[in-house]
């Protein structure tokens, strides 16, 4: 009776267990699916870059892309979404409060701005990337528009984290969130353009100068400060 209670029990769990390495497998595939798709998007555009090719860089067959991906624009949606989650885990792993305490708001905002350069890879392949999904958006169709209410919701996020580093710094906003956050997401993206462009790496001086001098020309002390 125990050796057939155990058969059973063993029945139950193997299926469980053997399933571990299979999630984790997929995990890796899908991984190394959109990493080479950010690298082929950089390279050939999203017109350009065909199924085939994001296989080929991978070095998996179509029939791996099918199990992780339903299509294109579904690898695409996934590659945003996965690249704007690792820009605010940077963003917000710079911002802790307790980097903050003790200095003053100029240095604070460039401790902020220092520690997410440092988190950050700021390489041509993003860029190239970051301007297809922005082209993307732009012509408005179905993915377009997912793409477009995505930004939308980074720039939600964006301005939530700003607010919460100016309340930490005992300062509130003059201007509306929203514009801060668009001028200071332009500066970054231009300086990134023109480093790309130029072939040069990113001055970090300059964004560590400029942009805490933009966020705070739009911030004022706390009236009880």
């Amino acid at each position: 009776m125990y050796r057939v209670c155990c058969a059973r029990h063993t029945r139950r769990t193997m299926p469980q267990q053997d399933e571990r390495p299979a999630v984790r497998r997929r995990a890796v595939t899908r991984e190394r699916m959109l990493d080479a798709a950010r690298e082929v998007l950089a390279r050939e555009g999203i017109q350009g870059a065909s199924v085939e090719h994001i296989c080929e860089q991978a070095g998996f067959t179509r029939g791996a892309f099918y199990s992780n991906f339903a299509s294109k624009d579904d690898l695409l949606l996934a590659l945003f979404h996965r690249e704007r989650d690792r820009m605010f885990a940077s963003m917000r792993a710079a911002s802790e409060p307790d980097a903050l305490r003790g200095l003053d708001p100029t240095a604070a905002v460039g401790v902020i701005i220092d520690r997410f350069l440092g988190l950050q890879s700021l390489d041509r392949a993003g860029l190239l990337v970051h301007m297809e999904f922005a082209i993307r958006g732009i012509r408005g169709d179905e993915v377009g528009a997912e793409f477009n209410t995505s930004w939308r919701g980074m720039k939600d996020e964006l301005v939530e984290l700003m607010t919460s580093v100016v309340t930490a710094l005992g300062r509130e906003f003059t201007i509306d969130p929203r514009h801060a956050a668009t001028v200071l997401a332009g500066t970054y993206d231009e300086a990134l353009r023109e480093a790309v462009t130029e072939g040069r790496e990113v001055d970090p001086a300059l964004l560590q100068s400029t942009l805490p001098m933009l966020l705070l020309a739009g911030t004022r002390p706390l009236p009880s400060q």
